[in-house]
Order: C-alpha cells, then sequence, then structure tokens
C-alpha cells in the first residue's frame, strides 16, 4: 500500500517555492500604347475588351480568397469549418501561426483572477503571464478547461453557473446552457472541439448543447439509467480527450442529504454506462481525463460530518481531499476497488500537463488562500509553486494544451 503524507499550509509570509514543504509517495504573409492612333471602332471594341478582363480578375481573386478562408478555417479547427454564423458568433478562424490572445498562455498552467487570466511557466514560476477578460463576463468566473487546439476556453460564472466560451480573438460567448449557482468548482463541461457543452437533464438522459446555438441539443439515453430524480444527481464531469465518452460524478442528493459519491463512463454515441469506481472516496469535487485517455485525476475526501450550513455546501472551508488516479477501463468486472491516493492535502481542482506526464492542483490548506502545487504523475516530486494564486473566490484550472516553445 502507497503511503503518503498531506501538503503542509503555504507560509503566510514568503513568497518563494519551498522544495521541502511537500511530500508525496517517490516513484516516478502593361498598358501598350500604339505610336498611331487607332479608328473609333478599334477603341470601342478594346475598351469592351478591357472590361471583360477586368471582370475576370476581380471573379478569380474572389474565388481564390474564399478559397483561402476556408482552408484556414480548416486548418484552425481540424476539420470542416462551421457555418458562416457560426464563425462570426465564436469569433472565426485564427492564424496558424499564433494563438491569438492565448498566445502568452502557450504551454502553461491557467486559472482566472482578479478579472484576468493568469498563467505560470511551471518551469519558472516567476514567470507570470497575464491576460485580461472581458468586462461584461462576471469577475467570480472560473476557468473550466481548454478546446483540444488551445484556441478556445471555457469559463463558468461562480454566482448564476451560466457558461460562457472565451476565443483566440477575444469575443465571448455565452453556451446556453447552465450549471446552477455555486458549484465552487468548474466541471470540464467543453467538448474537446470547443463545439459542444454538456449537461445532465434529469435520470437516464443526458444533453449536449451546441455553443453556438445553431443547431438543437442533442439528447442522449443512458443505459442504465443514473442519478437520482431530485438535487444536481451530477455535480461534476470531465470529456475523454477524443470526444466519444463523458465521466460523469453521480450522487444521490447534495443538497439535503451529502451522499458519496461514484463516477461513471457513458459512451456519447451508444449511450452505455458503465460504473468505473465505486462510493469509497466520498465526495468527489472535480476530475479530470489524461491526455492519454487511459486514466481519470479525481479529487476526492470524505464529507462533513456536521448540519446545518456546512451540509448545504460543505466546500466552504479547507477539507482534506487527496489526489487519486482511476482506470476508465477496469474491466468486465465493474469498477475496482478504491486505489490509494497519489497525494494527500486540501486539493480543489486538478490538471493534467498536455503530455501526461505531470499533475497541477490548486490547494486549500489555509482559509482564503489557494496555492498552486505540482507533481509528477505519480505524486512524487511535489513542489508549491504559487504559494497565493491571488483570488480569495474559487477557481478552476486548466493547463493550456499547446507545448511551449523552445527557448
Amino acid at each position: 500500500m502507497t503511503t503518503t503524507t498531506p501538503l503542509p499550509a503555504p507560509p503566510s509570509t514568503s513568497s518563494e517555492p519551498n522544495d521541502s514543504e511537500l511530500r508525496a509517495p517517490g516513484s516516478l504573409a502593361i498598358v501598350d500604347e500604339s505610336s498611331t492612333r487607332a479608328p473609333v471602332e478599334v477603341l470601342i471594341e478594346e475598351a469592351r475588351h478591357r472590361a471583360r478582363r477586368r471582370r475576370q480578375v476581380i471573379g478569380t481573386v474572389a474565388i481564390v480568397a474564399v478559397a483561402a478562408t476556408a482552408i484556414a478555417l480548416t486548418v484552425t479547427l481540424g476539420g470542416p469549418g462551421p457555418s458562416d454564423d457560426q464563425g462570426a458568433a465564436l469569433g472565426g478562424p485564427v492564424s496558424e501561426a499564433t494563438l491569438g490572445i492565448f498566445e502568452p498562455m502557450r504551454g502553461r498552467i491557467v486559472w482566472a483572477a482578479d478579472h484576468e487570466l493568469r498563467a505560470v511557466d511551471p518551469a519558472d514560476p516567476t514567470d507570470i503571464e497575464r491576460v485580461a477578460l472581458p468586462d461584461d463576463l462576471d469577475p467570480k468566473a472560473m476557468v473550466s478547461g481548454w478546446s483540444a487546439d488551445g484556441t478556445r476556453l471555457a469559463l463558468t460564472s461562480e454566482d448564476a453557473g451560466e457558461l460562457y466560451v472565451l476565443d483566440a480573438r477575444g469575443r465571448l460567448t455565452a453556451a446556453g446552457s447552465t450549471q446552477g449557482c455555486c458549484r465552487f468548482v468548474s466541471a470540464a463541461w467543453l467538448s474537446p472541439d470547443g463545439r459542444s457543452a454538456f449537461e445532465f437533464v434529469a435520470p437516464g438522459r443526458l444533453q449536449l448543447r451546441d455553443v453556438g446555438g445553431l443547431t438543437e441539443p442533442r439528447v442522449i439515453a443512458v443505459d442504465p439509467a443514473l442519478g437520482a430524480a431530485e438535487g444536481p444527481s451530477a455535480p461534476t464531469h470531465a470529456w475523454s480527450p477524443d470526444g466519444s465518452s463523458i465521466a460523469i460524478v453521480v450522487a444521490d442528493d447534495v443538497y439535503t442529504e451529502p451522499q458519496p459519491s461514484s463516477v461513471h463512463v457513458v459512451d456519447l454515441v451508444t449511450g452505455v454506462n458503465r460504473a468505473v469506481l465505486g462510493p469509497e472516496l466520498g465526495l468527489i469535487r472535480h476530475l479530470t481525463w489524461s491526455p492519454s485517455g487511459g486514466q481519470l485525476l479525481v479529487v476526492a475526501g470524505p464529507w462533513f460530518e456536521v448540519t446545518g450550513a456546512a451540509m448545504v455546501n460543505p466546500h466552504l472551508g479547507p477539507l482534506k481531499m487527496g489526489l487519486y488516479l482511476v482506470d476508465t477501463d477496469p474491466g468486465p468486472v465493474g469498477p475496482a476497488p478504491a486505489p490509494e491516493p497519489i497525494a494527500s492535502g486540501h486539493f480543489i481542482a486538478a490538471t493534467w500537463s498536455p503530455d501526461g506526464a505531470r499533475i497541477a492542483a490548486i490547494d486549500h490548506a489555509t482559509p482564503g488562500v489557494h496555492s498552486l502545487v505540482t507533481m509528477n504523475r505519480d505524486g512524487s516530486g511535489a513542489r508549491r509553486i504559487v504559494p497565493d494564486l491571488g483570488t480569495r473566490d474559487w477557481t478552476g484550472l486548466a493547463w493550456h494544451p499547446t507545448p511551449s516553445e523552445p527557448r
């Protein structure tokens, strides 16, 4: 059995990372004039000829421009582009050579604080880039996740639970969906292609909603049905990297009688549902899918043994939470036994590096202070690289999927 050591609280007076303060398991862009004057009939015919040539040239230029635009759109989105309306709604394509406003985020760990995106270079924690968020976005908006190409960022309003997509041109699009108020940790609801939002409709029914609002939502019948009739039966969820499946955390009712959560994977084509983790880990606060698709990184811990406000919202204070790796295909005999944590602390949310070799997590060991911890995928080499993320509000975490350019 693997033994873990809790992450201690960050020093309140120091801003420097401390390698020794963290512990985790140790494993791993002719005019041809004539000299004589021609007859009037010849001049008229030449004028007509020039006019025809101009029309041909203009037509050719227009065709080339349209074709170039279509090619650029296909390259940018990795396939056939959306309609003109959707392109306008989502800001259109960006150049192949740039990530637009997200260029400073390239290969960095990103969170939201003080109405801006902040992104740290994990190799140099003193290097933090900042990009202002749109003025009309909720100041408490949380980072939820990236599209696979790194040109669209999902954001969630903490108070209203409203969903938005910020594109590489800096344009904000409402996703036409909501998760409800006060979730405290934002689920990874945006599809890898950046075009669909996931929502849990009712027991036995899931829904994929077009972010651009151009097509009707697609409803998926789940077999066997999962979730309860009342309450937010799916507190959190995450898309698989290929967009074919979704992992869903299921709890009976997290408002009135908090119950341990289980994890299910649903095939978005067939609707087939299979459990991959039972309720042994208690409260599952957040989960995210590994880049390879083989594992889920789960943030989980015990429920508060209290009543009143803490039971209604058991996320309010620091909770002892571990990081766990759960196989997404445990085999035909049902959910695998609960794994041992790879790291222990007071975690809120976690994310993977683009190559799946490292993990970053928000730790909430001190009330009002959210710090950033990185480690190897097995929990070894843990280090607190940002002692204070600069916000007392809740925020998610997302590692930009485009690797950093060589220095």
